[in-house]
């Protein structure tokens, strides 16, 4: 959307370098008043669209989308006002950008409204065009409407297209984070469900059995106060272990969750990576601290920074690097109450068994945060 605001800006920039002679021209025909309107209504809304593509919320790229849609109209609509019935030989300025005004409509409205308002622009300006030419220099007015509505509409329909497959890929990427995270929970607690019948089969129910046909037997006994214990240290047992795949799925889904835009690049270092087991305690807290991160990029980097993560995979260790082109800080600088640094990023890894992290920035050179867990082999 953003990228395609500014080609759209970028046009009407173009086109208005390029009609300037003309537009100056033209003014003898119409009142004083309905140039610089005109000008300021067609040219302006435009042109700010491509400024504020650059501001992170792209519902100002909409409003100023569809302000330009609206404001082409009024122009076009207030020239019959300003009209002084002087007929001129070449085409009305205005009546030459109307596929523009398309374009922008097509970035923010869905295209039922599109091609609504494609239709009002390109017959408005087609009729400025038919009855403000000499009659020697005017075409029929049907072949010349059908001819420019068919011209624009080949190329609003190709945006309508291109937005429309935007939105279907945001739509599939979203689904795509949800199933991943819907799967590494799934696996959780597929773990801990078998953890739990072994344990009832293993222990409680062969201890059941035993008492009921020996209810006063040692062996018996001993075999109770195993089962006991191994009840006790249920609470206390290790997490259970994701797999290369479920890693690289559960990283990927902590960076998504806080910006689906930001690239994960993945590396497994190693061919008996594929393999590994890695435990969901250090996963998890690498996890967070790399979600982290990332959310103090976004907050704290500026608009214009870019932004990876890089996941590398071996195979007894893991590690996860946070880059930014930002605005970066004074690392000494941190006040101790900023918590998203100290707490959530090193103060976490570094609780972590196994766990280091370290920071490398400085006040406009970007910020890189390196996070790794390394277990025994």
């Amino acid at each position: 959307m953003r990228l395609f605001a500014r080609f759209v800006s970028a046009g009407y920039l173009f086109y208005l370098a390029l009609l300037a002679p003309l537009i100056v021209h033209q003014a003898r025909a119409v009142a004083h008043w309905w140039t610089p309107f005109s000008i300021l209504a067609v040219f302006v809304p435009p042109l700010l669209m491509g400024i504020v593509s650059f501001v992170r919320r792209t519902q100002w790229v909409r409003r100023a989308a569809a302000v330009t849609a609206l404001s082409f109209l009024v122009a076009a609509a207030a020239w019959p006002l300003a009209w002084n019935g002087t007929l001129l030989q070449e085409e009305w300025w205005i009546a030459r950008i109307p596929g523009l005004a398309g374009l922008a409509a097509a970035i923010t409205w869905r295209p039922k409204w599109t091609v609504i308002q494609l239709g009002v622009a390109v017959l408005t300006v087609q009729l400025i065009n038919h009855y403000g030419r000499e009659p020697n220099y005017r075409g029929p007015l049907m072949p010349d409407l059908a001819f420019a509505m068919g011209f624009c509409l080949l190329y609003v329909a190709a945006a309508l297209m291109a937005m429309r497959t935007g939105r279907i890929l945001d739509q599939t990427q979203a689904s795509a984070y949800t199933a991943a995270a819907s799967a590494a929970a799934t696996q959780a607690r597929t773990v801990q469900r078998s953890r739990f019948n072994a344990l009832l089969h293993d222990w409680v129910m062969s201890t059941l059995l035993a008492a009921a046909r020996q209810p006063h037997n040692n062996d018996v006994r001993r075999q109770a106060q195993l089962t006991l214990a191994k009840l006790d240290e249920l609470g206390e047992a290790d997490d259970p272990t994701y797999d290369t795949a479920t890693l690289l799925s559960h990283l990927r889904t902590a960076v998504g969750a806080v910006d689906h835009g930001v690239p994960v690049e993945t590396h497994v270092a190693t061919s008996d990576a594929g393999t590994a087991r890695y435990p969901a305690e250090a996963v998890r807290v690498i996890g967070e601290a790399v979600a982290e991160a990332v959310r103090n990029s976004v907050i704290h980097a500026g608009n214009d920074a870019q932004r990876r993560v890089t996941v590398t995979v071996g195979a007894d260790r893991f590690h996860a690097v946070v880059a930014d082109t930002g605005k970066g800080f004074d690392l000494d600088a941190v006040a101790p109450h900023r918590l998203g640094l100290a707490a959530s990023i090193l103060g976490r890894i570094r609780q972590l068994p196994g766990g280091t992290v370290s920071v490398q920035t400085r006040p406009g050179a970007g910020t890189t945060i390196r996070m790794a867990w390394s277990g025994q082999p």
